[in-house]
């Protein structure tokens, strides 16, 4: 699934620039699993960026700094209307 980052403010400081994500890009989503740390919230793993070892306790992305891209979107809702077109 594609995501578009929202959000890249707060980066934690044990969180190196080169593992963070940056506001406008388009990331590929390759694993969601429910935040242990965090209550409520799910996580992404990234294709493109990966928090690394040295990042720990975090190794996920927050889901609430991404969106669905416009393009997707759109690409989405004609591939369900191609579908239910008989």
């Amino acid at each position: 699934m594609k995501v578009k980052c929202i959000n890249d403010g707060g980066k934690p400081l044990k969180v190196p620039e080169s593992e963070w994500i940056k506001k406008g890009n388009v990331y590929t989503v390759i694993n969601a699993v429910k935040m242990g740390l965090q209550p409520g919230k799910f996580g992404y793993k990234l294709e493109e960026v990966e928090l690394s070892a040295s990042s720990f306790p975090y190794e996920y992305y927050e889901s609430s700094r991404f969106a669905i891209p416009t393009e997707v979107e759109e690409e989405v809702m004609e591939l369900e209307e191609a579908e239910f077109s008989f």
